[in-house]
């Protein structure tokens, strides 16, 4: 029944610190998966993940920008990326073998805005949809439109402009994830955390671009973003406010963040309250396919609330009650996205 509510109430900050240590998650790589352009599913352990150009400075981040024209294109993915992770648990052997341990499946992104709830200085509200079903917690995030005034969509274009000056990506590749494993709290957590680039040294980055007087405000996240992605190094284009890149990228060690820009405690303090939280929802939710609202909207509390509408696919849950495979496989391969299979 719609409408039914119950609230987490936040605990002083500091208890959080003492709940996990940071450095006891230690992911393990699943396989990886991609997007071609045309939005469709690459199922391949061995994907190519997009590897860093040689470039010429300046780069000027506002070439091909059309204003708010570019918003939905950018859109897109958010629904698309959560039914292609599913379609690469039951497609994966190392999916299907591993997901029996699964307590919370989720995109690296979702984990990144609850674990720094506490640490946004702005009180940015987080939405996101939660289902529990056969003893597994899925989250994704909400797809809606987002108030965005004309310097965020702007700046958003500039990030996305940045990457393609400086990875290649694979003919035909819109982006590569990585599916990785860990323990957050007291769950296993299997998370979908997309890959900028690889280095020549095989280090894995993650592509930003920063107002180079910012930097020590955006590093604490992007760390924590990182981190829970089992990425190496953090690399800046440091924009002007004009959009021009002109010096050569930042490149930080996860290390060095650690030490110059994130304290131990507040590291220890974004994953234990990521756990707490992840603890709290998955004994709130009822086990049924049955979407519900996982809102934090400022202030001490987080909310959920039943819709009352399902959640799961139809294709996959005829995966998970036991199809037979060769169906399994032929329902699979017929999928889109914007019609699952009935």
């Amino acid at each position: 029944m719609a409408g039914r509510r119950k609230s987490y109430d936040i605990k002083a900050v500091v208890q959080y610190s003492r709940m996990q240590d940071y450095s006891s998650y230690q992911p393990s790589e699943l396989g990886t998966f991609s997007i071609s352009e045309d939005g469709d599913f690459i199922n391949c352990n061995k994907a190519k993940i997009p590897t860093l150009l040689d470039y010429k400075l300046p780069l000027n981040l506002n070439e091909g920008y059309k204003g708010t024209e570019g918003k939905d294109k950018a859109r897109e993915t958010i629904f698309p990326q959560w039914e292609k992770g599913l379609k690469w648990i039951h497609g994966s052997k190392e999916g299907y073998g591993s997901v029996s341990s699964v307590d919370i499946i989720a995109s690296r992104g979702i984990l990144k805005d609850i674990g720094y709830t506490n640490h946004n200085q702005y009180n940015n509200p987080w939405k996101f949809e939660a289902c529990k079903f056969k003893g597994k917690v899925y989250l994704r995030k909400v797809d809606e439109e987002e108030d965005e005034n004309e310097w965020c969509i702007q700046n958003s274009y500039w990030g996305r402009k940045f990457e393609e000056y400086v990875i290649q990506q694979e003919t035909g590749t819109k982006a590569t994830y990585r599916m990785l494993k860990g323990t957050i709290g007291k769950k296993t957590v299997l998370l979908s955390a997309e890959v900028d680039a690889i280095s020549s040294d095989g280090k894995y980055m993650e592509i930003k671009t920063c107002f180079a007087n910012k930097i020590g405000v955006k590093v604490p996240q992007a760390w924590w973003q990182s981190y829970l992605g089992k990425v190496d190094t953090l690399y800046y284009g440091l924009k002007t406010k004009q959009g021009m890149v002109y010096d050569k990228p930042t490149e930080i060690s996860m290390t060095n963040a650690l030490t110059k820009y994130v304290k131990k405690d507040t590291a220890n303090e974004m994953i234990g309250f990521t756990g707490d939280v992840l603890d709290w929802l998955y004994g709130a939710l009822p086990d049924k396919d049955e979407t519900w609202i996982l809102e934090y909207t400022g202030g001490r509390q987080i909310f959920l609330r039943s819709t009352g509408e399902k959640f799961l696919p139809n294709w996959y849950l005829q995966f998970i009650e036991g199809k037979k495979e060769e169906e399994l496989v032929k329902q699979v391969e017929a999928l889109t996205l914007s019609h699952p299979v009935n």
